[in-house]
């Protein structure tokens, strides 16, 4: 009887543990942060006037990325990146991805920015029309690519910006815990509709709205909550909130996010917040999209350009194999797919990616 006893408790406990793993997937012991636009565009221009995070070992971003890019199913992948890495933030490095999940095909280049990109507010431009890819820095143009992998951007892709920890060392640097909190600043942020040669001055683009977040629109932005492989954080709504007109993205230790910091001044005039309104004067003009897109790549880059070390060429991507479906927190309801995108339960299982690019 006592022998019933023991297998019966030893049973209870089996099973106890079991429900634990199973509803405590993600243990990590840090918390980052991803904004995302609710609504994909298909072209257009994206600025963002940001005070990015940097300590060795972390990613701080801004980047356009196609819902589903990661589930293998042949599908193709659409993403255009400007990543400042923790191990070096005077400069940030810029990214085409195309290809299909576990087979990713990239074009890491790395830009100067001066003042370091964790030091000063700095406007980050990107523009995606059918025939080029640009990345501008304070007005300036640092990379332009025509053809090539920009014919592979087929569909929409919605605005992103994230604050996280790869474990991948040589991509970012070995991570220091000591640095935190980090925080990503994000003063504002402007879209625009591409159409050709009718915006301001002949541009090929119209502003279609701006926001200054003087408070958070859920109607426009999500808040990521999920995880992947190759990630030390558990991204997190808590870490995303809106202070003095500055939208705030955080990298904590867990159990600790929260800002209780002041929010750094930016001398730049605020942009008013709109939901339609006309081109702005402090846009750029865009080169124009008249050019025709090549069957080969055609690069063009500033004098800002830097040329890394040959051993980057093996850091800068980092892509070592097939990942596995994302890590769900407890508190999330359902499954979402690496970018936050909700998927079928069902469908769960063909979602298999490499996140360390």
């Amino acid at each position: 009887m006592n022998i019933k006893k023991t297998a019966v408790k030893n049973a209870l406990v089996v099973a106890a543990a079991a429900t634990a793993l199973a509803t405590n997937v993600s243990a990590k012991d840090f918390s980052g942060a991803e904004l995302y636009t609710l609504e994909e565009v298909q072209y257009g221009k994206f600025e963002a006037r940001m005070k990015m995070a940097a300590a060795s070992g972390t990613v701080s971003s801004m980047f356009l990325y196609q819902n589903g890019s990661e589930i293998a199913d042949g599908r193709p992948w659409v993403e255009v990146d400007i990543e400042v890495l923790g191990k070096n933030p005077g400069s940030f490095q810029s990214n085409i991805i195309t290809g299909k999940a576990g087979a990713q095909q990239t074009s890491e280049k790395h830009h100067a920015v001066s003042p370091a990109a964790d030091q000063a507010f700095h406007t980050y431009g990107l523009e995606w029309t059918p025939n080029y890819v640009r990345w501008t820095v304070d007005g300036k143009e640092v990379r332009k690519t025509e053809g090539g992998q920009v014919s592979s951007l087929t569909g929409t892709q919605g605005l992103r910006f994230n604050l996280w920890s790869s474990e991948s060392a040589a991509w970012v640097g070995q991570f220091d815990e000591s640095k935190l909190p980090l925080f990503q600043f994000i003063n504002w942020v402007k879209v625009y509709k591409y159409t050709p040669g009718q915006g301001e001055g002949g541009s090929d683009f119209t502003l279609d709205w701006t926001d200054n977040f003087d408070t958070f629109d859920g109607s426009r932005w999500g808040k990521g909550d999920w995880t992947f492989d190759g990630n030390r954080v558990d991204l997190t709504d808590k870490n995303i909130y809106s202070k003095d007109g500055m939208l705030i993205l955080a990298l904590t230790r867990k159990g600790q996010e929260s800002f209780n910091g002041q929010v750094p001044k930016d001398d730049e005039t605020l942009p008013e917040s709109s939901s339609s309104a006309p081109a702005s004067s402090s846009s750029v003009p865009a080169s124009s999209s008249s050019v025709p897109a090549s069957s080969s790549s055609v690069e063009s880059s500033s004098s800002q350009e830097i040329i890394p070390p040959a051993s980057s060429s093996s850091e800068s991507v980092g892509i070592h194999g097939m990942r596995t479906t994302p890590t769900v927190n407890k508190e999330h309801r359902g499954y979402v797919n690496a970018k936050g995108a909700k998927v079928s339960p069902n469908g769960h299982k063909r979602y298999r990616v490499n996140f360390e690019y």
